[in-house]
C-alpha cells in the first residue's frame, strides 16, 4: 500500500513537473516575442548618436536581436504537443520577418562600409509639458531614404540618449518648434525657431 501511495506521487511530481517545464516554455517563447514586437514598434530604447559607437551599438544589437531568436525556435522546437511546436516556429518566423530585412540594410553597412550613414536629427519639437522630440532623417543611398520621430526621455548629454519611436499622428496641440536645414549635412539654424500649433503631426495653418 505505502508503495503504491509513493509511485502515485511520484507520477502525480512528475505530471505536475513536466507541465510546468511546458508552461515555462510557452511563457519563455510569449515575452521573447512581446519584447521583439515593441522593438519593431518602438526601436532600441538607447539611440547612440556618434561614431564609431553608433556602429559597433548596432552590431551588438543585431547579435542579441539573433540570439534572442535562435532561443525562441530552440524553445519551440523543445515543446511536446505538435501543434504548439508549429505554433511557436509560426510565430517567431512571422516576427523574424522584418528583422530580416531591416537587417539586410543596416548589418552589411555597419560591417563593412566606411561610410555608415545613421539617423540625424532634423528638427526638435518641445511643449509646455517639457516633452521632448526629435525629427530625424537617414539618407541611405541616393533617393533612398527615411525619416521618423523619436520621444527622448533623457538625454546624457554626451551623443547618448533614452527614447523611441513616436508616431507623428500623435503630435497635437502646440509646440515649440525649431528645424534644422540641410547643406551638405545637418547644421542647426537658429532663426527658425517658432511656436505652432500641430493636429496628428501636421501644422495648423
Amino acid at each position: 500500500m505505502e508503495y503504491i501511495r509513493h509511485k502515485s506521487l511520484r507520477f502525480v511530481y512528475n505530471h505536475v513537473g513536466a507541465h510546468l517545464k511546458m508552461t515555462t516554455k510557452i511563457i519563455s517563447i510569449l515575452l521573447g516575442l512581446t519584447i521583439l514586437i515593441l522593438g519593431l514598434n518602438y526601436g532600441s530604447p538607447v539611440e547612440i548618436t556618434f561614431q564609431p559607437e553608433h556602429r559597433i551599438g548596432v552590431l551588438t544589437l543585431a547579435i542579441l536581436v539573433g540570439l534572442t531568436f535562435f532561443f525562441l525556435f530552440r524553445q519551440s522546437l523543445r515543446l511536446k504537443s505538435l501543434g504548439l511546436k508549429i505554433a511557436g516556429f509560426g510565430l517567431t518566423g512571422i516576427v523574424l520577418l522584418p528583422y530580416i530585412w531591416i537587417g539586410l540594410w543596416t548589418v552589411p553597412q555597419a560591417i563593412f562600409s566606411s561610410d555608415y550613414p545613421m539617423y540625424q536629427d532634423v528638427s526638435t519639437y518641445k511643449n509646455q509639458n517639457g516633452e521632448l522630440l526629435v525629427g530625424q532623417f537617414i539618407e541611405i543611398s541616393g533617393s533612398l531614404h527615411h525619416s521618423q520621430t523619436r520621444k527622448i526621455l533623457y538625454d546624457f548629454d554626451n551623443g547618448i540618449r533614452i527614447s523611441f519611436l513616436y508616431p507623428d499622428k500623435k503630435i497635437n496641440g502646440i509646440w515649440e518648434y525649431h528645424r534644422l536645414e540641410f547643406n551638405n549635412r545637418f547644421t542647426s539654424k537658429t532663426d527658425t525657431t517658432y511656436t505652432a500649433e500641430f493636429e496628428n503631426g501636421r501644422e495648423i495653418k
